[in-house]
C-alpha cells in the first residue's frame, strides 16, 4: 500500500511479458515524505483518477504510449504492470520501471529545491541548461527538465545528465528520448491549463519500458498531486496542505528527524487539519476535476465561486 494509492495486482509481469494491475486512488494524502496523514480528503481519489485518465487518453490520441488500460470505476485505474528492479542491473532493458522521477519546471517558486541546491553549490545553472542564476516566479523558456531517484528511501536529485546515465545505465539517445517525452507531456498540460486560465508551474512524471523496450508513460500525471497550478493568483494543488504545516513545530521536527535519519516509526505524529480546511480542499479537488475533464463528475461549486466565497472565508478565519 502506498500513502495515496493502493495497488491490486491482477496478473504478475514475467521477464518478457507485461502484467495487469489496478491503482485504487484513496482519499489519503501525504506531505513531506511522512506517509499517510491523519485526515482524509473526501473525493480526492476520484478526482485524481479522473484527471489522470483524461490525460492518458488525450496523450495517447497524440501518439504517446502510456501504461493506461482504462477505468474500472471513478477511483480505479487499470494499467500495464512491469517489473521493478532496484538492486541489480537488468539483463535486458525492457518490461521494467525506469528508476527516475522526471520533473518539468516552468517556473521556480521562492521555496524551490532548485534555489536550495544552487545556493549550497550542489549544482550550477548550466547543469540545468540555464545561462545564469534564475529569477523567482519568472517563466522558464525552455522549461527545466530535472531528474531525481525513484525507489530510494528519500528522493535525491541528480547533478547532471552524466549522473542520470550512470544511475539508469541508459545512453545519451535514451535519456534524450525521456527528455523529449517530458517536454511533450509538459506542453500538453500547459496547453490544457491555458484553455482553463490555469498557469502550470511544474510537475512530475514517471516512465517505464514496455515488453519491447520502448518508453511508455507510467504512474499518473497532470493532477493536483503530481503538478502545481495557479489560477488567478490562487495556488491550485496540494501545496495548500503543505503550506498549512510548513514552518510550524511539527514540520520543523519532521525535518530534524530526516536529518538525523530516524526510522519513520520515531517521527512525530502530525496534528489534524481544521475541518473547514479539509472541506474546502475536498471541493477544490472535485471542482478542478470537473473543469479539467470538461465533465460534471461532482456536484460542487466551480473554482471561481470557491475562491471568491469559501477561500476568502478561510482567510478571514486565519486558517490559511
Amino acid at each position: 500500500m502506498g500513502s495515496v494509492k493502493d495497488l491490486e495486482v491482477m496478473e504478475e509481469p514475467t521477464e518478457d511479458e507485461e502484467g495487469v494491475a489496478v491503482f485504487e486512488f484513496s482519499d489519503r494524502y501525504s506531505v513531506f515524505d511522512y506517509g499517510e496523514m491523519p485526515d482524509e480528503i473526501d473525493g480526492k481519489g476520484e478526482a485524481l483518477c479522473l484527471m489522470g485518465a483524461y490525460n492518458f487518453r488525450k496523450l495517447e490520441e497524440k501518439g504517446i504510449k502510456t501504461h493506461f488500460l482504462g477505468l474500472q470505476d471513478k477511483n480505479r485505474m487499470k494499467f500495464k504492470l512491469v517489473n521493478v528492479i532496484t538492486d541489480e542491473e537488468p539483463e535486458e532493458y525492457k518490461n521494467m520501471m525506469v528508476p527516475l522521477e522526471i520533473i518539468y519546471r516552468n517556473y521556480l517558486g521562492e521555496g524551490s529545491s532548485v534555489f536550495r541546491r544552487l545556493d549550497k553549490g550542489k549544482i550550477e545553472p548550466e547543469d540545468l541548461g540555464l545561462d545564469g542564476y534564475p529569477e523567482v516566479n519568472k517563466e522558464l523558456d525552455p522549461p527545466i527538465i530535472d531528474f531525481s531517484t525513484k525507489f530510494e528511501k528519500f528522493d535525491r536529485y541528480f547533478k547532471n545528465l552524466d549522473e542520470v546515465k550512470e544511475h539508469t545505465g541508459f545512453d545519451d539517445k535514451k535519456i534524450d528520448l525521456i527528455k523529449k517525452k517530458a517536454i511533450e507531456v509538459n506542453d500538453f498540460i500547459n496547453k490544457r491549463g491555458e484553455e482553463l486560465g490555469w498557469i502550470h508551474l511544474d510537475g512530475k512524471m514517471e516512465v517505464a519500458l514496455d515488453r519491447d523496450g520502448e518508453l511508455m508513460l507510467g504512474d499518473v500525471l497532470g493532477t493536483l498531486d503530481e503538478d502545481r497550478f495557479e489560477y488567478d493568483g490562487f495556488k491550485l494543488s496540494k501545496q495548500m496542505l503543505r503550506n498549512y504545516y510548513r514552518g510550524g513545530e511539527w514540520h520543523e521536527r519532521i525535518e530534524n528527524a530526516k536529518e538525523e535519519d530516524l526510522p519513520k516509526d520515531e517521527w512525530p505524529e502530525p496534528p489534524r487539519l481544521p475541518e473547514k480546511l479539509v472541506d474546502f480542499v475536498s471541493d477544490m479537488y472535485k471542482a478542478a476535476a470537473n473543469e479539467w475533464t470538461g465533465e460534471e463528475h461532482f456536484d460542487v461549486k466551480n473554482l471561481d465561486e470557491l475562491i471568491e466565497e469559501d477561500y476568502e472565508e478561510l482567510k478571514e478565519d486565519g486558517l490559511i
